[in-house]
């Protein structure tokens, strides 16, 4: 007996819902203590709101000189000898934010539909709930840390921004004056 395609779409349906229901309740779940961004404030070793030079005693950071304009409060840094292994996952690219010199976010691309559901899964283990989704843009609010995925349905890629809480409405602040300053120069 084949199965149709009514069939096969409700299996599918429910055999995602279970995988879903598996990671955020009684399948997985993050050991406690385990390290985690908004558990401890901090990513590779370096506390969210960290100054750059502290962020410089840890990392060897070179600034990407074309990704701001001149007198932006946001700059961003490549990370030399980086590794873009993530645990079990791999990134292509990783990139810090530091906002008024202070450490404000880490982001990274994912190349494929494969590692953008491992790092989705491990947003969703670490935070303890299924984000907030809205379109294309997937929310994980934190204590201290939240976290944002883009999803690029086209070719899986995934942009994931783990940014922290106290420093968000200055980031915000940057965008709406850099916006203003844009429009005035239009």
């Amino acid at each position: 007996m084949r199965a149709g395609p009514g069939l096969r779409a409700s299996l599918a349906a429910a055999l995602a819902a279970a995988a879903a229901f598996c990671v955020t309740t009684l399948c997985a779940q993050l050991p406690e203590g385990a390290p985690f961004p908004d558990r401890n404030n901090a990513f590779g070793g370096v506390a969210f709101g960290a100054t750059l030079e502290e962020a410089q005693q840890k990392w060897q950071l070179e600034k990407i000189e074309a990704a701001a304009a001149p007198d932006d409060p946001v700059a961003l840094y490549l990370r030399q000898e980086e590794s873009l292994l993530l645990g079990g996952a791999v990134a292509r690219e990783v990139v810090y934010y530091f906002v008024n010199g202070r450490f404000y976010a880490v982001g990274f691309l994912t190349p494929d539909q494969r590692q953008t559901e491992i790092v989705r899964e491990a947003l969703e283990l670490g935070y303890g709930a299924p984000p907030h989704a809205d379109g294309d843009s997937i929310v994980w609010p934190g204590r201290m840390v939240s976290a944002q995925m883009l999803l690029d349905s086209a070719n899986g890629e995934g942009r994931v921004l783990l940014f922290s809480n106290e420093l968000q409405p200055s980031y915000e602040k940057s965008l709406r004056d850099a916006a203003a300053k844009t429009a005035a120069g239009l």
